[in-house]
């Protein structure tokens, strides 16, 4: 795996800081230009782009250093190894924690437990039980640092090390009354980010940290959860990553467990202790621990003809991205891959709202 230079990070870091530069689009610009450092130089000269302030990144680089962290990019091998293995995975990280510790723990089987903020007592003793019992079988417990089923994992798995991944700045213990779990998670294993420094936690945030829960574990275990939850949606991701969903099952008359029941009605994994789950992780061949890094790149789509779609179907009244993207049946990779292309070329502008038109002639 090839090592970055220190200017390639730090370009890559203002690269993925920049506004409207997701992990998609970024992981486009990387294949196109070849680095993040000449596709700043594009983006600048293009104007379309507000590119993250110098100042800014100073500024969170030297936070980031006050604290302890570290930023974390995909060739860093303090990188969650199955994260790489997903469709374009976050270019850089956040960590705050123990490094050697983050290392040794990659080399065994990680598995996120997750459920329901307000989970009843029962659940909450059920959890303890399950994620003490997987962490002395070798078995690494992540898990989003919330109230109810993440507490519980968490706290139950702290002697032999465990991760958080938040949804808010790596500086930032949430829910308040966590802090103290938070430092102790950062000596017993360390904390994960997507986020800038500083960033408040935010409700649309936290679908983005259940993608990274789902992305850097073998399997994910719903303990408790609603039929509308976060826990369900780091369930789905896991599903989609082709990765074991496990589920406890509860009471169908208590509106928590509506969404585990529903997940073993649908074929998740029965667990009814942590032999269930260490029993199937015995049955596998092989169960992947490093997988191979894997830029996907815009092979099955043809980006001229994506471009000549968007054009056809836009027009100077503004729409939404997703709409877009429905209208004309693409991949969302591909259609943002073309529309970064049409914006440069001044043929597409892109305005607030996630809503996209054809430029104006002047």
């Amino acid at each position: 795996m090839a090592t970055l230079s220190k200017e390639e990070k730090l370009a890559r870091l203002r690269l993925c800081r920049s506004e409207n530069i997701g992990a998609t689009t970024f992981w486009s610009l990387i294949d196109k230009y070849g680095s993040a450092s000449v596709a700043l130089d594009v983006l600048t000269k293009s104007g379309k782009v507000q590119i993250y302030k110098q100042s800014d990144l100073n500024e969170e680089i030297e936070n980031m250093t006050k604290i302890g962290g570290r930023f974390v990019f995909l060739e860093d091998p303090l990188y969650p190894p199955l994260l790489r293995n997903v469709p374009d995975p976050p270019p850089v990280l956040s960590f705050l924690g123990n490094k050697n510790k983050a290392l040794t723990l990659y080399h065994k089987n990680i598995i996120s437990i997750v459920g329901a903020r307000n989970a009843s007592i029962h659940s909450c003793k059920f959890c303890e039980i399950l994620a003490k019992d997987l962490s002395e079988q070798d078995i690494v417990i992540v898990s989003g640092l919330a109230r109810g089923i993440d507490t519980a994992a968490h706290k139950a798995s702290l002697h032999t090390g465990t991760f958080a991944v938040i949804a808010c700045g790596i500086n930032i213990p949430y829910p308040k009354e966590n802090e103290a779990l938070y430092n102790s998670i950062i000596e017993n294993g360390g904390i994960f980010s997507e986020m800038p420094f500083n960033t408040p936690p935010q409700p649309k945030l936290f679908p983005r940290r259940n993608r990274l829960i789902a992305g850097m574990t073998s399997g994910t275990v719903v303990v408790e959860a609603a039929e509308k939850s976060g826990s369900l949606i780091t369930a789905q991701m896991a599903l989609e990553y082709g990765r074991d969903v496990f589920a406890v099952p509860g009471s169908p008359i208590d509106p928590r467990s509506a969404g585990g029941n529903a997940l073993l009605k649908a074929g998740a994994i029965l667990v009814q202790s942590a032999q269930d789950i260490i029993d199937h992780f015995n049955e596998q061949v092989e169960i992947p621990k490093q997988q191979k890094l894997s830029l996907s790149k815009n092979t099955q789509e043809n980006i001229d003809e994506i471009k000549e779609k968007i054009i056809n179907s836009l027009s100077i009244v503004p729409i939404t991205i997703d709409e877009l993207i429905s209208s004309i049946k693409v991949s969302p990779k591909g259609v943002l891959s073309a529309l970064l292309e049409l914006e440069l070329a001044n043929k597409v502008t892109r305005l607030n709202g996630q809503r996209v038109c054809l430029t104006l002639e002047s």
